[in-house]
Formats: structure tokens, sequence, C-alpha cells
């Protein structure tokens, strides 16, 4: 399975076309919050709110959601909620808790690509299990100035994450 990661996108549905238009072999699109408006129109998005899109969508959507392929667990959040911008530490935690095999999250405008093996600490708290914890970073306000996203490959249970820029 391959899914398309983007996040942060704030208005640049031109970009979020192009990534699209490009990566067509896709499962779907996992899209990591702030503003949600830009994919409504994307039939195979699976959304999370963001902080920016509390006025618009606050009972339309959840600041985060667990899905399972290929029996790979993903814990999708925007990252405000867990303080991310603080560090990322807090949210790990927090997902080795759910039971996640991957944490994707955005807010920070920032592309990051992290592996835990499990006996890892993270947090003070020594993790029973690996992770892979992954940032797309913003297709719409990159922090480093290049449009950015995701690709997760998911294959008899294996993950392969990676980066591409617009």
């Amino acid at each position: 399975m391959t899914f398309v990661v983007i996040s942060d996108t704030h208005g640049r549905v031109d970009r979020i076309e192009s990534v699209l238009s490009k990566n067509t072999m896709r499962d779907g699109v996992l899209f990591l919050g702030d503003c949600l408006c830009d994919v409504l129109d994307v039939r195979d998005a699976i959304s999370v709110r963001g902080n920016c899109d509390g006025l618009v969508f606050s009972d339309g959507a959840d600041t985060e959601r667990m899905l399972c392929f290929d029996g790979v667990r993903i814990l999708m959040m925007h990252g405000h909620t867990h303080s991310i911008k603080s560090g990322t530490d807090r949210a790990i935690a927090y997902a080795l808790s759910k039971g996640a095999d991957v944490l994707l999250y955005g807010h920070t405008h920032a592309r990051e690509e992290r592996y835990y093996p499990s006996g890892s600490e993270i947090a003070g708290v020594k993790s029973e299990r690996p992770i892979y914890v992954f940032n797309p970073g913003s297709l719409g306000v990159p922090r480093d100035g290049r449009p950015s996203f995701g690709i997760l490959q998911i294959k008899n249970g294996s993950v392969l994450l990676s980066h591409g820029t617009v």
C-alpha cells in the first residue's frame, strides 16, 4: 500500500494538485491538518484537524486517528494537542502507549524522519516496540523554503517512508 502524506497546506491547493497528479498510483492521501478545506475534494483523503482548522471544522474532524493497514498501526495527528513544537518525546510516548508502529504528525512545518528500535528510552520510558516518527513538512509554508510531502509505503508489515519536494 502507498499513501501520500501531506500537512500544513495553508491554501496551496495548487501544490496539492501537483503532488497528487504525480502520485496517481496511491491507495490514499493522509492529511495531517491545517487547512482541511484544501482537501475536501480529494476523494481518497483521510484527515485530522489541525490548530488552524478549529473554527471551521471543530465538530467535523478528529485531532487524531488510528489506522491499521497490513498489520501496521498508524497514529495520525497534527501535533498541537501534544505541544509538538516543544519536542516530540511526549507525542512519541503517547503513540507508543496507543500501540502505534508509526507516528505521523505536522504542525512544525519541518520535515522529519526517525526510527526508534524497541528498547529506546523516550520521555523517560523504555519502549517495548519500535516506532517510526515522520513529519512530511509543509506544502504551504515550509520552514526550509522547500514545499514538501511524504510517501508512506507498507508491504508485508514493513514500513518505508520518504520525502518529496514540489
